[in-house]
């Protein structure tokens, strides 16, 4: 009698937990989930002090932090693994006079704009709501080449805030 309590005791802990009386199969696989965390941070290396061609993506080859596997530096494009809302960071500094105007895409749209002229530096930041597949990237908005200060001195961060 004490092994069918305890089956019964078993099939109570089932249901409690779901809800109803369910049949456990051994042989499924448990899917494969999107990670929980989602962070990088890649710095531009070279030019040293060079330029970006008009309407070029920023490729921040140097990756510190990739937790996630998200952001390609070959590409310098993150893609987003789930839906969520997430926070994007990018600073610049501009190499000799002139002007650097950069922005921040979620695919094809412009979220967030800056400009820096004569040496000076500029930040980016935003926070978006992504789909899974979306990418994002720093691009030179400007038509023209603009200077653009490498050396690590330039970077691009983003992270997962809250997975949706």
């Amino acid at each position: 009698m004490t092994g069918h309590r305890s089956f019964i005791s078993f099939l109570c802990t089932l249901y409690i937990l779901f809800g109803s009386a369910k049949t456990l199969e051994t042989s499924q696989t448990v899917p494969e989930t999107d990670p929980l965390i989602v962070t990088f941070l890649a710095r531009l290396i070279t030019p040293d002090y060079g330029s970006i061609a008009g309407k070029a993506t920023v490729k921040f080859e140097k990756i510190i932090e990739n937790i996630g596997s998200a952001y390609n530096s070959a590409t310098g494009i993150f893609t987003a693994p789930s839906k969520g809302l997430y926070q994007f960071t990018a600073s610049a500094r501009q190499s000799h006079s002139g002007y650097l105007h950069l922005g921040l895409f979620r695919n094809t749209e412009e979220m967030a704009v800056s400009v820096a002229l004569n040496f000076n530096s500029l930040t980016i930041g935003a926070s978006f709501t992504l789909e899974s597949g979306d990418s994002v990237f720093v691009k030179n908005i400007w038509t023209q080449s603009s200077g653009i200060v490498g050396g690590g001195q330039t970077y691009f961060s983003g992270h997962l805030i809250h997975k949706m």
